[in-house]
């Protein structure tokens, strides 16, 4: 039902926006985050990858370490005082950001062009039935 340049396009949209994902969080490590050993900063400066057909499964990979998730919480474990406690330096990396550029940026262009180009395409297969 898809034309296979209306896959592209999309494709190349989701690619789009998973790179701009990590280019900013990469600028958001290199600013507020210490890179001890570097493995943040040489996750994200890698790129993301579209996978799968659309919507037979497609979705953009982005590679992360396990530990960027607890980057992103306002409180730590304090191990004197066996309490939480929050943070000196609070800086949203992760799941502001997934949500943001890759979910609702994502959702909202999807359903802006589906709906049209779904529309285009039952206009251009049906004929016009009055005239029989």
């Amino acid at each position: 039902m898809f034309t296979d340049q209306f896959k592209h396009e999309i494709n190349s949209y989701l690619k789009s926006q998973g790179d701009r994902l990590l280019k900013h969080q990469s600028i958001i490590a290199r600013t507020a985050y210490n890179t001890k050993t570097g493995t943040l900063a040489r996750f994200l400066s890698g790129s993301s990858t579209v996978q799968g057909e659309l919507f037979g499964g497609t979705g953009v990979e982005v590679a992360y370490p396990k530990y960027i998730r607890f980057l992103d919480m306002k409180k730590s474990y304090a191990r004197k005082k066996g309490r939480y406690v929050r943070k000196r330096k609070y800086v949203p990396i992760y799941n502001k950001y997934v949500y943001g550029y890759l979910k609702s940026d994502i959702w909202k262009k999807l359903m802006e062009v589906v709906p049209k180009h779904m529309v285009q395409t039952i206009e251009s297969n049906i004929t016009d039935i009055r005239h029989r």
